[in-house]
């Protein structure tokens, strides 16, 4: 990364937000990412597609800053990418004259107030963090396209890695100074192709908070594993269906049906499908509030977020507030156990906050020009005692085992109903034994109050599985679980 003094900046900025007129509070947030990115599209049969073989690399780095400012009880917020010395003065007093023309908000408590609990000590790569990692990058995509072992397979996919640092800075004590960040990614598609379509298709990843971590060529290998192999149905007949769920496909649906509900802004929103109660908040108003010890889940399901692990690639010794992180077990034994929430959500209902307050766009990273808003980082689901073959074993009723979904959404924002497909090579399970399908075969609608609810097998092994945009890092098992409908995909007569 380009050497910018992000504590100089930060203080420069707090000092100057305090010294504007009437600010009461003030908070001065300054970061810069660097991501590193090989993107990889080998095409063995080009003439069937009338495409190249395409490989794309490239460095992308950001910074920037932001400020808030409280007056009378309203709160302003000002962004910019500019950090010239010109810059950063209109930004001070853009924020505050932000603040002077919203009302005062009645939900609002306070900025960030210090916790005196330590944030955990964690691993970084100093060449990610430089951004000087294209050659490695470009070799791993090399080794990833030599490991495929069939010459009609293909592979698309890329290799990232990003570096972090964060300054965050506010009048209450808050003193977070230049908090380094790492981690990589490698995750690829392989298809065996018949014509324009893919026959059969599989996924492999590796993930490392450092380069030395990354396997590239094995993420390769993993994807091909289901690629290999000939489907023998291309559809499956329509109905209710038990359902074994690779670990990608856990971790797509608790990215998309978890990450979002378990945090108290979608609570008070009315927008989570957990358990509420309404309840007189801090800010005399009546609000939705999580109904803790209800049991959501069958008692074998535990699920917890965890910024502090070592290994976790989204990992925080603080958040985008300054707040140490801290685990959060948000169902422990099928109960509903915690909640996340930023300093805002959190001071409203009472709480401390648990250090979940991240700034993220649309990018991997940290973004100055985001408000915080809390995300889950490392969601951990713990181990079974299980393996594939006993969950196959124990499945009673029609059963299909599912390596990858993709598109899954709920039926309605806030919702537990969802919908998603397959997108790798699926299977069906025909008197014991695993018969493949044909990718993008079916459609799947179902609920996950009954997901949790109907788990009959959790299995012994996990794996981090990153999903869109790594908004957020699922460590997990195979899970097998009742109650899902298989449709035939949208368009099919």
């Amino acid at each position: 990364m380009d050497d910018f003094d992000l504590v100089e900046i930060g203080s420069r900025l707090l000092k100057d937000a305090e010294g504007m007129d009437g600010v009461s509070e003030a908070e001065a947030y300054v970061s810069t990412n660097v991501l590193t990115m090989s993107r990889i599209e080998t095409l063995a049969h080009p003439a069937a597609t009338g495409r190249p073989s395409i490989q794309q690399l490239k460095r992308i780095q950001d910074l920037g800053a932001s400020v808030r400012v409280v007056i009378g009880g309203a709160v302003g917020i000002s962004t910019t990418q500019d950090l010239s010395l010109a810059s950063l003065d209109r930004l001070v007093r853009q924020a505050a004259a932000s603040a002077r023309i919203m009302q005062p908000d009645p939900n609002f408590v306070s900025l960030p107030m210090p916790i005196s609990r330590k944030g955990p000590s964690l691993p970084i790569d100093r060449d990610i963090l430089a951004g000087s990692v294209e050659d490695r990058l470009a070799d791993f995509a090399e080794a990833a396209i030599a490991a495929l072992d069939r010459d009609d397979l293909e592979l698309a996919g890329s290799i990232i890695t990003v570096g972090s640092r964060v300054t965050v800075v506010n009048s209450h004590g808050i003193d977070l100074q230049n908090e380094e960040d790492t981690f990589s990614v490698a995750q690829f598609t392989v298809e065996r192709m018949d014509g324009p379509t893919a026959s059969s298709s599989g996924m492999g990843w590796s993930t490392g908070r450092r380069l030395a971590e990354l396997d590239p060529a094995d993420a390769a290998l993993q994807g091909a594993e289901l690629a290999r192999l000939e489907p023998r149905r291309s559809s499956v007949p329509e109905g209710d269906y038990n359902v074994i769920m690779g670990e990608y496909t856990v971790a797509d649906l608790l990215d998309n049906m978890m990450g979002q509900v378990m945090d108290l802004n979608a609570i008070y929103m009315g927008m989570s499908w957990l358990p509420t109660e309404t309840k007189e908040l801090s800010s005399g108003r009546e609000g939705n509030v999580p109904s803790l010890g209800e049991q959501v889940a069958v008692e074998d399901f535990s699920m917890y977020d965890d910024p502090t692990l070592e290994t976790g690639i989204l990992s925080h010794t603080h958040d985008d507030e300054g707040i140490p992180t801290r685990k959060v077990e948000v169902i422990k034994d099928g109960v509903y156990n915690d909640v996340i929430g930023t300093s805002y959500w959190s001071y409203l209902y009472g709480r401390e906050p648990t250090g979940s307050g991240i700034r993220r766009y649309t990018t991997p990273g940290r973004c100055a020009g985001s408000a915080p808003d809390a995300f889950g980082t490392n969601l951990v689901v713990p181990p079974g005692d299980m393996t594939l073959e006993e969950m196959v074993e124990v499945s009673e009723g029609p059963t299909i085992y599912i390596p990858r979904t993709w598109y899954t959404y709920p039926t309605r924002l806030g919702a537990s109903g969802f919908s998603s497909s397959n997108r790798s090579t699926s299977f069906i399970v025909d008197k014991g034994e695993l018969v493949p399908v044909a990718p993008n075969a079916f459609k799947l609608t179902g609920d996950v109050n009954e997901i949790l609810n109907t788990i009959y097998g959790v299995g012994k092994e996990v794996k981090t599985a990153t999903t869109w945009l790594v908004m957020r890092a699922p460590i997990v098992p195979k899970i097998a679980s009742r109650g899902i409908r298989v449709s035939k995909p949208t368009g099919d007569q």
